[in-house]
């Protein structure tokens, strides 16, 4: 068993900064999650069938295909047969507005453990992000990252019927941004392989590609090119990242001197 996890990053905030946005993004998701409990009432993972019966769970199916990214509805399909049995097809309408969705998909998750991980990197590295742009800007860049993610899982295969959620593609930008800000930022990490466990703190600039290859990368191409083992959608996951990068990018191009100031060679320590 192999557990690379990320507990805290020592990337201090400006004086009297506090993160109110990436809070308010942390809270939302998780009043959109107990909303889809209230709806579906489950709470571990949010199943459309009973594993072990066959049953349909009608509320699920309804809201996930009412209100998660569905890449056949989002490219201009009417209805689809949804059917975990294909001799007893069951019809569902698309949305009246599917492009809605890639901004609705991005608050629902697939379960607790979803939303989890999710909040915790949104907590961890999206605090620095919001006290570099300020937080329209970054509310609005956020939203973006995860729309465009969405929009490149969606061209991976545009006859999906699979609904997507979570706000992964989002965070992925803040990830990708926050390598090329924060190069040189430590991450306290823990990491467990096995019986073998310890706390390291490692750039980054080491931990950030070790998470898009190990964690994405390695698992699309070995999958298959796109939602592959636990219906995670691999390809929002690096899109997002590469809008980050190249946000990041343009961003560190446009405020050279927050990064020059002091230093003979270009960067702080912090950096």
């Amino acid at each position: 068993m192999f557990v690379i996890l990320p507990i805290k990053d020592e990337n201090p905030h400006p004086p009297g900064f506090k993160p109110k946005l990436t809070i308010a993004l942390i809270v939302i998701n998780v009043i959109v999650f107990f909303y889809q409990v209230a709806v579906t009432g489950q709470f571990l993972e949010f199943q459309m069938i009973n594993p072990q019966t066959g049953e349909l769970y009608p509320n699920t199916i309804k809201l996930f295909f009412e209100w998660g990214a569905v890449p056949y509805c989002i490219s201009g399909g009417d209805a689809i047969n949804f059917s975990f049995d294909p001799s007893n097809p069951l019809p569902i309408p698309c949305p009246d507005m599917p492009m809605l969705t890639l901004l609705s998909s991005m608050f629902m998750h697939g379960g607790i453990m979803h939303l989890g991980g999710n909040m915790l990197f949104l907590w961890i590295f999206g605090d620095n992000i919001e006290a570099k742009f300020g937080k329209v800007k970054y509310l609005g860049i956020y939203l973006l990252w995860g729309i465009l993610a969405g929009a490149i899982h969606i061209l991976g295969d545009t006859s999906s019927p699979i609904p997507a959620v979570g706000a992964s593609g989002a965070i992925s930008g803040v990830l990708g941004a926050y390598l090329v800000i924060f190069p040189r930022a430590r991450i306290q990490t823990f990491l467990m392989m096995g019986f073998f466990w310890r706390m390291m703190h490692i750039q980054a600039r080491w931990f950030l590609p070790f998470w898009l290859v190990f964690q994405n990368l390695l698992p699309f191409f070995i999958g298959g090119f796109g939602v592959a083992g636990g219906g995670v959608a691999y390809l929002a996951h690096i899109g997002g990242f590469a809008v980050g990068l190249v946000t990041g990018y343009l961003y560190k191009k446009t405020h050279n001197s927050e990064f020059t100031y002091g230093t003979r060679y270009g960067y702080r320590p912090d950096y």
